[in-house]
Formats: structure tokens, sequence, C-alpha cells
């Protein structure tokens, strides 16, 4: 036994150079990103994670954009529970649309054009996305006749590259979101933000218990429209609002 105990102790490894020390394991791992992205590969920090997972693309097609636009345009009409609510709950002149991943910009064009909101912004993380929106946007100012520049049919349209996680706060009336690609990291972290943000509206691909499991407890859906994408997916979208503003909450 004594002979055996020796030879292990002798076999065994240097303090700090063993299977389970920090180094051996941080080259563990610089060698499997090294194997599966190639020498020199960066992951993305856990803050990033927001973005890079939820790279994904969908969009819209003209009849679905339309028929929610018009949708929220007319949501206390449509929905029979919200008959005499007030003012707010509806996309017109006084409202401001935000679009969360407005891909190339159909959704916030559409959304200003139909109903004629204060304001319609769009936030996209992929940069090349955002440019080919303003290039959109500045080849319809060039298209427009006199009379629709002089009555400003386009202020209040704007495109952003940005992480809206990254927000302090929400500041729209009505925020849109086509969520079907974001990724888990993406949904909880966006739901924080909406929890603390102060909007009427919220339009989303994704159920209630989605929504509440990652804390947004806040919102309660009231309706709810087939919506069809450019490559013939269908899903449904959920309109939801926000309960700390319904009338006699």
């Amino acid at each position: 036994r004594r002979r055996r105990a020796a030879a292990a102790a002798a076999a065994a490894p240097p303090p700090g150079e063993g299977a389970g020390s920090v180094g051996d394991d941080a080259l563990g791992r610089r060698e499997s990103v090294d194997s599966l992205c190639g020498e020199g590969a960066v992951l993305p920090g856990r803050g990033d994670l927001t973005t890079v997972t939820s790279e994904g693309y969908g969009e819209a097609t003209l009849g679905t954009c339309e028929r929610l636009v018009r949708l929220l345009m007319r949501l206390t009409e449509c929905v029979p529970a919200m008959e005499g609510w007030g003012g707010g709950w509806n996309l017109d002149a006084d409202a401001t649309l935000l679009d969360i991943g407005s891909g190339y910009g159909k959704v916030v064009v559409h959304a200003k054009l139909l109903s004629r909101c204060r304001a319609a912004h769009g936030l996209e993380c992929v940069r090349s996305r955002v440019e080919i929106s303003n290039l959109t946007l500045q080849g319809l100012y060039g298209e427009l006749d006199r009379k629709a520049l002089d009555d400003d049919l386009l202020r209040g349209v704007s495109f952003c590259c940005a992480d809206a996680t990254r927000e302090a706060v929400l500041r729209y009336t009505h925020i849109y979101a086509f969520d079907r690609v974001f990724s888990q990291y993406t949904l909880a972290a966006l739901a924080r933000l909406l929890q603390r943000s102060h909007f009427f509206v919220f339009v989303s691909s994704k159920g209630p218990r989605t929504w509440w499991r990652h804390g947004l407890s806040k919102v309660q859906p009231v309706a709810k429209m087939r919506f069809v994408t450019t490559g013939r997916e269908r899903c449904t979208v959920f309109i939801y609002v926000n309960a700390q503003f319904v009338p006699g909450v």
C-alpha cells in the first residue's frame, strides 16, 4: 500500500498544474473555440448575447402590415372590452411607434403613412439593414409630390442601429416587435426593459405565458391576428395592453 501511495504521489502533477486548474481549463476552452470557430476567434460576452443570438430575419407581407396597422388605429373600436377607454390606445396622430428589430423598415414606414402617427422609429441591431432602411427613406422623399412634402408626410420617421435592450426606458405609446426569432437571452432582457417602460400597447408574436415567465407581468392580451411573412411563414401575433394604464384598475 505504501508503494502504491508513493507511486501515485510521484505521478501527481505539481499544484496549479492539475486537470482542474484554472490555467488548464482556460487553455481547454481556448482550444475548443479555435477548433470550432477558427484560430483567434472571439466569442461574444454575455452582454452581447441579446443581439448576436437574435439576428434572424422575418418580414411581414404588405397585406399583413396594413391589417396590423389598421387594427392598431381602431383598437378601442375593434375590442369591445376597450370601449370608452379614451385616448392613448389607438395609433393616431398623437401616437408614437417603436419597432424593435425593424429590419428594412417596412412596418415603420407603413405605420407612418397609414396612421399619420407623430413619430415612427425603428431599432435594429444589424447595421446593414439600418443602412438599407435609411436609403429607402431617402428614396421615398424623392418620390413624394410637393403637397406630400409640404404636409411633412414622412416627418418623424427614423432608424437607428442599436441594441434595444440596452435602453434605460422606452417612451412610446405603441411598441411592436417581430420577436419570433428572438433568443431567450433577448426575450428576458426585453421583458425587463418593457416592465420598467411606459407604453400603452405592445405587439408580439410571443404568448402571454412567455412574457409573464420572463417577468413582464403588466401586459394583458386583448386581441390577436394571423401574421404572414414574405417567406410564407404563418404565426399569430398578440396585441397586449399595459394594465397599469387600464381605466379603473
